[in-house]
């Protein structure tokens, strides 16, 4: 009776590596773009206060699925995002992450996931009036379906400047686009999220 559980054990685990390993995703290097607020026009007949349109700055990358199953959709996927600001003031010197969950993912086809830093979340870690400038970010980016199955990074590959335990990190700042006033554009282009 031992012996029979000790081999369905080994029979199971021996499955479930497999089909954890049968996914693999190939990963593009992620972007940084300045993008203005989208402005809107809404026809309620109420007078709108209208501002000025802000910067935001928009973290995103491409990617593409593949599996050993036959299915033609992966269930879930697991995007995460660091980014590190080399000239944030002292105190916002961190690195900041977030963790996008996107589902019902078809195989082979080129998908986006994004994450944004809002205008105020600019003003906090570089200071007031200044312009945000995207080549001033280290993001790094990992896929996980139950393990890693892909990842890029802009810059320090070799430093793997994002899994370092001692940096102070911040889960706080960066918005899934489904949190920020860009979520319903380019719907198409960018994979289901779990919100």
């Amino acid at each position: 009776m031992k012996n029979s559980v000790l081999i369905l054990t080994c029979i199971l685990l021996t499955v479930f590596n497999y089909v954890a390993f049968a996914q693999k995703a190939m990963v593009n290097k992620p972007t940084v773009s300045t993008l203005k607020s989208p402005d809107f026009e809404v026809g309620s007949g109420i007078k709108e206060p209208k501002g000025e349109r802000k910067d935001w700055l928009q973290i995103e990358v491409a990617f593409r699925l593949d599996s050993a199953s036959r299915d033609d959709f992966i269930e879930a996927v697991e995007v995460k995002f660091f980014v590190l600001p080399k000239s944030a003031q002292p105190k916002y010197k961190k690195l900041y992450t977030a963790v996008v969950n996107h589902v019902d993912l078809p195989k082979g086809e080129t998908l986006r996931s994004s994450v944004f830093l809002s205008p105020n979340s600019l003003a906090r870690i570089y200071g007031k009036g200044k312009k945000p400038n995207p080549r001033d970010l280290m993001v790094a980016v990992e896929l996980h379906s139950g393990q890693i199955i892909g990842g890029e990074v802009t810059d320090g590959k070799s430093s793997r400047w994002w899994q370092k335990s001692d940096a102070p990190t911040d889960s706080s700042m960066l918005r899934p686009k489904s949190k920020t006033p860009f979520a319903y554009l380019w719907f198409d282009s960018y994979a289901e999220t779990r919100d």
